[in-house]
């Protein structure tokens, strides 16, 4: 962040222009946070729908016909 008193030097220097290069630069730097905040809550809910839909699936197992002869037979 830029010091009170650049800031103050900045716009007694360049006046409106300064101003306005100013509130361009703290705008940008809102968005930029922002943009990153958006991509990071997309990652974290992109990541948690992928977790629901392998909770919310049926698994099955793939047994060898010898090892499924054994558990019927002890049964």
């Amino acid at each position: 962040m830029i010091p009170i008193t650049q800031i103050l030097d900045i716009i007694k220097k360049q006046g409106a222009t300064g101003v306005l290069a100013l509130w361009l630069w703290y705008t940008h730097s809102d968005v930029q946070d922002l943009k990153h905040r958006l991509y990071d809550c997309y990652g974290k809910s992109k990541s948690s729908s992928l977790t629901k839909q392998i909770e919310g699936t049926e698994t099955y197992a793939v047994i060898p016909k010898d090892e499924l002869n054994e558990i019927n037979e002890t049964e």
